[in-house]
């Protein structure tokens, strides 16, 4: 999807176990906030709002598999806010 070439505007491009979710500009917060608004827009808004929504679930899901594979790797990390937040 068009979302992830916001990982061409960071160095390195690509890091092994790197977390999107707060990391990338158009996976911040603001950027999901505004996702999940679109969803109440009419077509073709709310259709694309809810691929957007679908694509940082997925990518908040492949966050946790890693955060649980090694809980210290990732101490520290903005993402492991909304783990804790839900009871992770």
């Amino acid at each position: 999807m068009l979302v992830d070439l916001d990982h061409l505007l960071v160095e390195p491009v690509f890091q092994a176990n790197r977390c999107s979710i707060q990391f990338h500009l158009l996976h911040t917060y603001p950027a999901i906030a505004f996702y999940l608004v679109l969803l109440f827009f009419k077509r073709p808004w709310n259709i694309i709002g809810l691929g957007l929504v679908m694509h940082m679930a997925t990518d908040l899901l492949d966050c946790v598999f890693m955060y649980l594979d090694c809980q210290r790797c990732y101490a520290g990390e903005p993402f492991t806010a909304i783990i804790r937040f839900f009871g992770g």
